[in-house]
């Protein structure tokens, strides 16, 4: 393995043990949906982490800037925040917020969501684009 593959080995673990740990003192961690979010527990190689919300009460600001907080000094490295509750997979887009170090990506599409989630700010983010 060559030290670039050590490198994304070494910060995947770390940022993926700081999720679980964050997000368990939230609520419940449970692959199927059965829980309140669940944080992907494969590593694929690439600079980045998933979190899967099934309860959009995880989805606020103070937990988004956490994760941030968390890449201070992993400056290629990503983590998305998908919005994936039970019962909406058919009716709701796929949406969520990435989160980088130096950017949030909003890509919460507001219409669909709860009356509560509709007019959150998210501070320094921006919109997302087809790109992203």
């Amino acid at each position: 393995m060559s030290s670039s593959e050590d490198l994304q080995d070494q910060i995947w673990d770390r940022l993926y043990a700081q999720l679980v740990a964050f997000f368990e003192r939230q609520g419940k961690e449970d692959a199927f949906g059965r829980g309140d979010f669940w944080v992907v527990d494969d590593n694929y190689g690439w600079p980045n982490n998933m979190v899967y919300f099934f309860n959009l009460d995880l989805m606020t600001v103070a937990h988004i800037l956490h994760v941030q907080s968390l890449l201070a000094d992993c400056p290629p490295w990503s983590v998305y925040l998908v919005v994936d509750v039970v019962g909406k997979e058919t009716e709701w887009p796929p949406m969520g917020v990435t989160v980088r170090r130096h950017e949030i990506i909003d890509g919460l599409v507001r219409k669909y969501l709860p009356e509560k989630f509709k007019f959150l700010k998210i501070p320094g983010s921006r919109p997302g684009t087809g790109y992203d």
